[in-house]
């Protein structure tokens, strides 16, 4: 027999008789083998494992658990060799390991004992923290070796806190008493919380005092664990989740968090039924079994324990720029390993202690805590620091003036910086890179070194303060300028270094470079050497001699005189200059008394240069001449200013001293005399030189005096002094002068009496019919040229608005080839025709008449609809001005020439009129569009027939054009939606109309349906009773059945071809009631439709 079963026998005993005396004893589980764990190894948790137990020699099953220390889902133990009597168990989240039968039953001690001796441990982790625990038990209770009990969870959906702390104490384990569990610790709470099989009751309230938590069960009934709420505090443990204990609402019991709700196997209060499900419905409690007074002892469990190694502590060290360096480290358990890298897997050195090689850098080392050899874990890095000693990498001297104190900067490469007064030993005066040193009145040198990390440099390096004394600069006491120069501060001249200048011996603001000097002013210098200005100042006193500020050569007038005959030639380009007409200009404001002017003819300025007459000077260049000034003043000849000007002889106009103007007496009266434009003398007096100037006169000496001068445009030759002569004044820009001599002809030729030439004609094109057009003048004018005969001359024809301007050949219509009336649909041209050799006049009159011939206009309708249905469409024109030729195009092809033309398709035309004249008028155009009548069939219509009675159109297959419906009247109201609602039952036309005015379609439609009462009085009312809206057109049999309201059949008949019902059965008149009846109608496509429904009789 096994224990477990003497044991449950026991039990059911001692609940029956209240008794309990039995002699079987429980058995004895001893095991040792408390071991350091090598991390990510598998270790036997045992080195030796028995049971000891007097009367049995089989059990059900043993239950191993990692009790302290468990990390889910890195921690396992596993059965390890061949055990065929064993099966084992792995559950994960309680960490507990069963073995038991592999077939059913019990098991032999002795499999178990081997087994248990093959149980191993194993951790993913490369670290593991806490020490591993393991209980080994003859129950499956969880056993904790620090407290000595065992801990059950016990599952009870919704069980309340009340009735859980009474079950728990009604329950016992092995002879131990039960009770709601009481938690003291935290390992306490792994294993009965997070570790036990489910989340339930533990045995805390605050019941008593709100606020106030205490055990209420086992051993610790009383003990306080919590004072307050969220936030609060415990004076030994507690294990409350984030926010807890909140008491929202009577949450006086404390309960273990269901899984996934904040920390794992923490706390949280609730009321004594807690909810009605969810995370926070009790789903059982948890029972904690030993410690009462009375309980048996027991040796039913057994534990050991694997130690966790670690390293515990590390000392690091270091030493300046290279050098053997000392580290050390401890183990929590046996001894440390040193590596040279992570991953290396052979330790350099083994031992507390560990002395590096000679170091140049910085290295990192690595030490594991290793026992048993294992070197497995978590390295933990040390480092051998060597540190650079630091350098002064610069230094700044400072110099103090004459005495007083002054600050040296120093930088170093890291550290910090010490200042001394010697280079070896001395005192330390100051720290950091600058020193302030004390009052000083000789030069003094100073000693830096930086230190950093215990490292200090070599040797000290010197910073010096100079003690500077600076003198007063030399140089002239006076000083002179001439005011040309515009001397500055930086024109003074002294000896000395970084030379300053103020205005007086004591100002403190120095003057600035740029400041201009002001004569009779005294100005006093300092030099400043080594940063230090003396404090004694050299005086200057300063003199400004004025000189001509004198223009520019471009902005003296140019002294100009006309070429003449006095050398005897007039254009060799000399004459006689007086130099000083510009001598105002060349003083510009100063006054001649203060200077002296001298003129040359170069720049070399040289005696023998130097023009002594300068009042009767002749150029000696010929045309133009640069005279070169200088003007010096009296006072300081070494104060002058130079410039020059131009002199030029402007040499005489180039002309044709004589010329003959020939024109047309056209004025009706054959006496010689008409009117001329002088000015056609110019071009050939001048050669064509249009910058020169012309003016006429009568008399010669008028000309050369330039008194009287006539107007030349008109000039008529009766007013002549000298029979037919004038005389023209030709001046060139510069105001130099010739003469010429004009004779005035009169042309014996001219167009044949009683000429007349045939009209231009032309269309009006533009876009306004204004009678305005454009004329190609060319192309008659051979005609004109042709009336003359041939004298070996190029004669050309010219066309003018009237006779004035053709005679005065002014205002002449240009260009030829593109001229548009001015005058509305005729005007008449003066026409010239002269020689092309010296514009002689050949003959002058109105010839040419101008003639604007109006554009064809006419209207039509630009846009038109073409029914498809109503072919052929005739297009018109309207409105015509005249009668017109037409032509009508499509897609540019001619279609028509007549004032109509008939079409079969839309598209786009266009057509153009044109006159007898020939002139063609503006496209127009016309644009057809396609529309039809609506073609439907009643595929096309759909019928709900129901409360509402609605007819839908389908429009995808009416056609092309635009559509609008109309119910039951042709002439409307018509309305755009293809869709009525609420139609009465019966035969229903649908008329569609195209909106284009391509016609009408209709259509008739069935409606189904039915009186709801009818009033058999033969009053001609309402007197039958039959379906509306089925006729044959639509129906080839409709069969219609008439029951009372008990369902009996009254009557059948056709609607098609009969009147209804009477409301009589067997001839015998009916009651008022409710009747129903069944309509089966059959469509010509054979299509069955069904209709059921009821309606009243009525007696009236």
């Amino acid at each position: 027999m096994s224990f477990k079963f003497k044991l449950q026998f026991l039990v059911a005993i001692h609940l029956f008789f209240y008794t309990f005396i039995y002699s079987n004893q429980p058995p004895v589980l001893t095991a040792s083998g408390n071991q350091v764990y090598c991390p990510q190894t598998q270790m036997n948790i045992v080195t030796d494992f028995n049971i000891t137990d007097p009367d049995d020699n089989e059990t059900e099953a043993i239950f191993i658990q990692i009790s302290t220390g468990y990390i889910n889902g890195e921690d396992t133990l596993t059965l390890q060799g061949t055990h065929p009597n064993i099966s084992t168990a792995w559950n994960a989240l309680e960490g507990k390991l069963t073995l038991k039968s592999s077939t059913t039953g019990d098991v032999l001690y002795t499999d178990l004992i081997n087994a248990v001796k093959n149980v191993v441990f194993e951790s993913s982790s490369p670290n593991p923290s806490a020490d591993k625990s393991f209980s080994i038990t003859i129950g499956d209770a969880n056993y904790l070796p620090s407290t000595d009990h065992y801990y059950e969870y016990v599952p009870s959906l919704g069980i309340t806190w009340t009735n859980a702390k009474a079950e728990a104490e009604t329950r016992t384990y092995f002879g131990l008493k039960g009770y709601l569990a009481t938690i003291t610790s935290a390992e306490e709470a792994q294993l009965s919380g997070e570790q036990a099989a489910g989340a339930g009751w533990i045995g805390g309230t605050d019941e008593e005092t709100e606020g106030v938590w205490k055990w209420a069960t086992g051993p610790e009934t009383g003990t306080v664990f919590w004072n307050g709420g969220v936030g609060g505090s415990t004076p030994n443990f507690a294990f409350w989740n984030t926010d807890e204990p909140n008491q929202q609402g009577n949450e006086d019991y404390t309960h273990v968090t269901a899984p996934g709700i904040g920390i794992n196997g923490s706390w949280n209060d609730l009321s004594n039924t807690g909810q009605t499900s969810g995370d926070y419905q009790p789903k059982g409690y948890i029972v904690e079994y030993g410690g009462t007074t009375g309980d048996p002892v027991l040796n039913i469990s057994a534990s050991t324990t694997l130690l966790m190694n670690d390293v515990l502590s590390t000392s690091e060290n270091n030493t300046c720029d290279s050098g053997i360096i000392s580290l050390s480290a401890t183990a929590k358990y046996g001894d440390i390993a040193w590596f040279d890298s992570l991953t290396n897997p052979i330790p350099i050195y083994t031992g507390t202690n560990f002395n590096t090689p000679n170091l140049t850098a910085t290295t990192t080392y690595y030490v594991v805590a290793s026992i048993n050899g294992c070197l497995n874990g978590t390295r933990t890095a040390i480092t051998a620091t060597v540190y650079s000693t630091p350098t002064i990498t610069s230094t700044t001297d400072t110099i103090i003036c004459e005495s007083g104190t002054g600050v040296l900067n120093a930088v170093s490469s890291s550290g910090t910086i010490n200042w001394y007064d010697a280079n070896i030993g001395g005192n330390l005066v100051g720290n950091g890179n600058t020193f302030n040193t004390p009052n000083l009145t000789t030069t003094t040198n100073y000693f830096v070194e930086a230190t950093e990390n215990g490292c200090t440099t070599t040797s000290r390096t010197q910073v010096t303060a100079t003690v500077q004394n600076t003198t007063a600069p030399t140089g002239n006491a006076s000083q002179s300028f001439c005011d040309i120069e515009n001397a500055t501060i930086a024109n003074l001249t002294t000896t000395g270094t970084a030379i300053l200048w103020y205005s007086s011996q004591t100002s403190n603001t120095p003057l600035n470079s740029t400041d201009v000097l002001v004569n009779g002013t005294t100005y006093y210098a300092t030099q400043t050497v080594n940063t230090c200005e003396s404090t004694n100042r050299l005086a200057v006193n300063v003199t400004i001699f004025n000189t001509v500020n004198t223009l520019a050569n471009s902005q003296i007038p140019i002294l100009q005189t006309c070429d003449n005959n006095t050398d005897g030639d007039d254009t060799n380009g000399y004459s006689e200059f007086d130099l000083t007409l510009n001598e105002n200009t060349l003083l510009n404001g100063e006054s001649i008394s203060e200077f002296e002017i001298h003129y040359y003819s170069d720049a070399s300025y040289s005696p023998t240069s130097e023009i002594t007459n300068i009042t009767t000077f002749t150029n000696t260049v010929a045309n133009s001449q640069t005279i070169f000034v200088r003007i010096e003043n009296k006072l300081d000849t070494t104060c002058y200013s130079d410039t020059s000007f131009t002199i030029e002889v402007t040499p005489l106009p180039s002309i044709i001293n004589a010329a003959a103007l020939k024109n047309c007496d056209e004025d009706g009266i054959p006496d010689g005399f008409t009117n001329y434009n002088l000015n056609e003398a110019t071009p050939l007096i001048t050669n064509g030189d249009t910058n020169l100037s012309v003016s006429y006169y009568l008399t010669v000496l008028d000309a050369q005096q330039n008194n009287n001068a006539i107007n030349p445009v008109p000039f008529n030759n009766s007013a002549t002094i000298t029979p037919n002569t004038v005389y023209a004044r030709i001046e060139n820009s510069f105001g130099c002068f010739r003469t010429a001599t004009i004779t005035l002809q009169v042309s014996t030729t001219s167009f044949p009496a009683g000429y007349s030439h045939a009209p231009l004609e032309a269309c009006d094109n533009d876009d306004i019919n204004d009678g305005i057009a454009s004329f190609d003048l060319t192309q008659v004018s051979n005609d004109f040229i042709n009336l003359f005969p041939s004298t070996g001359q190029t004669l050309s024809v010219h066309y003018y608005r009237n006779l004035t301007d053709a005679e005065l050949e002014q205002n002449e219509i240009l260009p030829q080839n593109d001229y548009r009336n001015e005058t509305p649909n005729s005007q008449s041209l003066f026409v010239r025709v002269e020689s092309e050799l010296n514009e002689e006049c050949f003959g002058i009159g109105e010839y040419l008449t101008l003639n604007v011939q109006s554009r064809p206009n006419f209207e039509v309708e630009p846009a038109q609809i073409l029914c498809k249905n109503l072919l052929p469409k005739t297009l018109t024109t309207f409105n015509a001005d005249g009668n017109y030729h037409y032509q009508w195009f499509t897609n540019g092809v001619q279609i028509g020439t007549g004032k109509f033309q008939e079409i079969y398709e839309g598209g786009e035309y266009t057509v153009t009129a044109t006159s007898s004249a020939g002139c063609i008028s503006f496209e127009k155009t016309i644009e057809v569009t396609e529309s039809n009548i609506a073609s439907i069939t009643l595929d096309d219509i759909l019928t709900i027939e129901d409360t509402t009675n609605s007819i839908s159109i389908a429009t995808e297959n009416l056609g092309i054009g635009n559509y609008e419906f109309s119910l039951d009247n042709i002439n409307g109201p018509y309305q755009s939606e293809p869709i009525f609602n609420n139609v009465a039952p019966g035969i229903r036309t649908i008329f569609i109309k195209d909106q284009n005015n391509c016609g009408i379609e209709a259509i008739d439609v069935s409606i189904i349906g039915y009186p709801k009462f009818f009033t058999p009085n033969n009053d001609g009312y309402n007197d039958t009773w039959k379906i509306i809206g089925a006729t044959s057109e639509f129906y080839r049999s409709s069969t219609v059945q008439i029951f009372d309201r008990f369902g009996k059949l009254i009557t059948q008949f056709n609607t098609l071809n009969e009147s209804g019902w009477d409301g009589t059965y067997i001839k015998q008149n009916l009651p008022s009631s409710d009747y129903w009846f069944k309509a089966t109608l059959i469509n010509h496509e054979g299509a069955i439709i069904e209709k059921i429904g009821h309606f009243s009789l009525l007696k009236r």
